[in-house]
């Protein structure tokens, strides 16, 4: 018997969808997004207020650091989270610091 499994756990959280555009932008289907602005900077937006986060210059790893500690705040509780979900869509290698 072939059973959807949200329905054998109420209450736990499916994960979000995420597609990636063309354009660079990272979208969820949970309502947020995140999308490159620059080579240093990315906008990060979870559908009630956005905020900008600094991307690092390469390491001797060729690892971009995504400095997503700074931004975050109360307003943005799950921006560490997201960012981190979002890293396989970005161009480029990037480590959330």
């Amino acid at each position: 018997m072939n059973r959807d499994r949200r329905n054998q756990h109420p209450g736990v959280p499916t994960p979000s969808q995420l597609i990636a555009l063309a354009n660079g932008h990272v979208h969820s289907s949970d309502g947020w997004m995140l999308r490159p602005l620059s080579a240093d900077l990315l906008e990060y937006d979870d559908g009630h207020a956005a905020c900008l986060i600094n991307i690092g210059s390469p390491t001797r790893h060729a690892v971009r650091p995504i400095y997503a500690s700074e931004s975050m705040s109360e307003l943005f509780p799950h921006l560490r989270e997201h960012v981190h979900m979002a890293l396989p869509f970005l161009k480029g290698h990037y480590v959330v610091v």
